[in-house]
């Protein structure tokens, strides 16, 4: 299978799947590899037959979301979702939980592979927005 049918195959698929290609540059050789592998296990030639499936059993739809989870764990992973955090997200939620009275800011990672993720939102917390909420904490943890 080649690189490039992969590459339109993903483009097509992932926003029906509510997923960005941007989360999958980096990992398309990974999810590439899988998908080949799924590919073939279904006893299908190639990628467009495999976009004919998709579209003739909406079933299949499951097994490629299955098929395109992948593990990828690093500090400000998503640069975007970060600035996010930092300049709207964190400082809206301190505001409510000061409100409410709230001596600490809880938040959860879903799912993450090894820590990364909460440890960035704590990092965003000490570096940037604790001196705009000094009456709050922060308690980042993961959610498995």
């Amino acid at each position: 299978m080649s690189g490039r049918d992969c590459t339109a195959l993903l483009q097509w698929a992932l926003p029906h799947l509510n997923h960005r290609w941007e989360g999958y540059r980096r990992v398309q050789r990974q999810v590439c590899k899988r998908l080949g592998a799924h590919i073939d296990a279904l006893g299908l030639a190639d990628m467009p037959a495999y976009r004919r499936r998709l579209e003739e059993e909406p079933a299949e739809w499951t097994a490629l979301r299955a098929t395109l989870r992948v593990t990828v764990s690093r500090f400000f992973r998503d640069r975007g979702m970060f600035h996010a955090l930092a300049q709207s997200i964190l400082p809206a939620l301190a505001e409510l939980a000061l409100k409410k009275g709230e001596e600490t800011l809880r938040v959860w990672s879903a799912g993450c592979a090894s820590g990364e993720e909460p440890y960035s939102v704590s990092l965003l917390w000490n570096f940037d927005l604790r001196t705009r909420f000094p009456a709050l904490d922060l308690s980042a943890a993961t959610i498995e």
